[in-house]
């Protein structure tokens, strides 16, 4: 049986990525116990049962010697082939129909069959096991052979004990062909009731699997975004002061090669935490202490940044540091990204009584970006990723688009 791999840890504090098992339904181990132990209660039990039946003279069924030891032989198999069908269903209801068989047909004292006896109530056991397997073909073979076998012990009585009544063998037949129906849907009802939970908990995977992709798409766009938008700021600056102001194109280049590194080691953890979800190998998600590099690493000969913090720190929730993080990591972002340089920004944080309040907010540059569409309200699909991991976190997320950028992101302050 196909099983469902471990979870996997994501980066950002996401939770496990469970992978998408087969829709499979296999017996659970505890039921597979359940049903050795009760058929193993019903040998101990129901074939002593049979074997006093057949001694007791008073009942008047005790065959010859040799269709006594043949009895007792295929009762013993049917008992073994029950308990088998632990581990070999399918083999185990052949061998207890085959069982069954030759129980019907051998004859006891007044023409009952043997089939009638006691121990025959492990051929349901039999049943409910094949009835609950997913190989259709075998289930409905199954009800099949139930159903008849119950013809044929009803003839093979009727044809020895020459009974004349109709309606006797009816009941008879009817009463036999029942319980065989009833065992048959115990195990078709156990198998519905597999199937569903099977389905159940697949949707529920699919769910978490396409929550996980839609943030792993998030931490994706705020690692590459922000570091490759940068990259090309100080690149462009850099071929601009090449020739004027090496020194700072020199600095420019540097900046180039260490936000590419940074960058390259932001993607190999969150690569490596998804091939094995180690979690000793997992790097801590970024927060409020990494804002003031965050500005100063945007920073270039033709854009200014600035970083400052008022009020008090107070405890945040990890996904609201996180979150705040990304909103000042997105604002950089979109400043850099859609105004002709040179550009001023500004990143605040300020921590009130019952929240705290980042917010990026830029001079607007030269102008938007020529050949570049920034939105006409200048949300775009970061933006609405922030907003949406803002919302999980209890903040909320304001934007304001003029000549420049305005971002402000608020999350609760989580109380002591």
């Amino acid at each position: 049986m196909p099983t469902a791999e471990p979870a996997r840890a994501l980066p950002g504090g996401a939770s496990p990525v469970p992978e998408a098992p087969a829709l499979d339904t296999p017996v659970p181990a505890a039921q597979g116990r359940l049903q050795l132990v009760l058929a193993l209660v019903v040998a101990v039990t129901m074939l002593p049962l049979s074997v006093v039946v057949l001694l007791q003279p008073a009942a008047a069924l005790t065959p010859s010697p040799g269709v006594l030891a043949a009895v007792l032989v295929a009762l013993t198999v049917l008992h073994a082939a029950s308990v088998v069908a632990h581990r070999l269903p399918r083999v185990g209801f052949v061998v207890g129909a085959a069982a069954m068989l030759a129980l019907a047909l051998l004859p006891l004292a007044g023409g009952v069959a043997a089939a009638m006896l006691p121990s025959s109530l492990a051929f349901l056991l039999l049943l409910v096991r094949a009835a609950g397997l997913q190989d259709a073909r075998l289930r409905w073979s199954a009800l099949a052979v139930g159903v008849g076998g119950a013809a044929l012990i009803t003839g093979v009585h009727v044809a020895r004990a020459g009974r004349d009544d109709p309606l006797v063998s009816l009941g008879e037949l009817l009463g036999l062909a029942a319980m065989v129906i009833a065992a048959w849907l115990v195990g078709r009802l156990d198998l519905a009731r597999r199937e569903h939970d099977a389905a159940a908990a697949a949707e529920r995977l699919r769910r978490a699997l396409a929550a996980e992709r839609t943030r792993i798409g998030r931490d994706l766009h705020d690692v590459v975004s922000h570091s490759l938008t940068v990259m090309v700021a100080q690149a462009e600056a850099a071929r601009l002061l090449a020739e004027t102001d090496p020194e700072r194109s020199r600095t420019a280049i540097d900046r180039v090669a260490s936000t590419g590194r940074e960058a390259m080691q932001g993607l190999r953890g969150m690569v490596r935490v998804l091939d094995d979800g180690s979690p000793a190998q997992r790097e801590p998600a970024p927060g409020i202490d990494g804002l003031a590099a965050l500005v100063a690493g945007t920073a270039s000969p033709r854009h200014e940044t600035a970083f400052a913090e008022r009020g008090e720190r107070r405890p945040l929730p990890p996904d609201a540091e996180l979150a705040l993080y990304r909103a000042v990591q997105e604002g950089l972002t979109n400043a850099v990204r859609h105004l002709e340089p040179p550009v001023r920004i500004r990143a605040e944080l300020v921590w009130g009584a019952a929240d705290a309040t980042a917010t990026v907010v830029d001079d607007g540059g030269r102008g938007p970006v020529a050949g570049r569409d920034s939105g006409a309200s200048g949300v775009g699909t970061g933006l609405i990723g922030l907003a949406e991991r803002l919302r999980r976190a209890g903040g909320e997320l304001q934007v304001h688009r003029g000549r420049g950028w305005s971002i402000r992101a608020s999350v609760p302050i989580e109380e002591p």
